[in-house]
């Protein structure tokens, strides 16, 4: 799997609230993926991270929502090719 937490592929319309996720052994996976999806809103979600990891990648994402998830930025896009949060 390309992440330890979540990983959504092919979704449409899919909401993250108040999730936070980790791992007992460092993890160099991204805690969430998404591909293929479009829209997408993440609130108040947190993930456990080593260093240099990413917490988030996105792929082929359309109408995408991040908000209020720690040190990540609040993000709003109507299409994100590849990005790393």
């Amino acid at each position: 799997m390309p992440s330890y937490g979540f990983f959504v592929r092919h979704v449409k319309g899919m909401e993250m609230t108040n999730v936070e996720v980790s791992y007992l052994k460092e993890d160099l996976r991204p805690a969430f993926m998404l591909e293929d999806v479009k829209g997408a809103e993440f609130n108040l979600v947190k993930g456990q991270h080593a260093p240099g990891v990413p917490v988030l990648r996105v792929k082929n994402v359309a109408d995408f929502t991040l908000f209020h998830c720690g040190l990540l930025p609040d993000t709003r896009a109507a299409m994100i090719e590849r990005k790393d949060f």
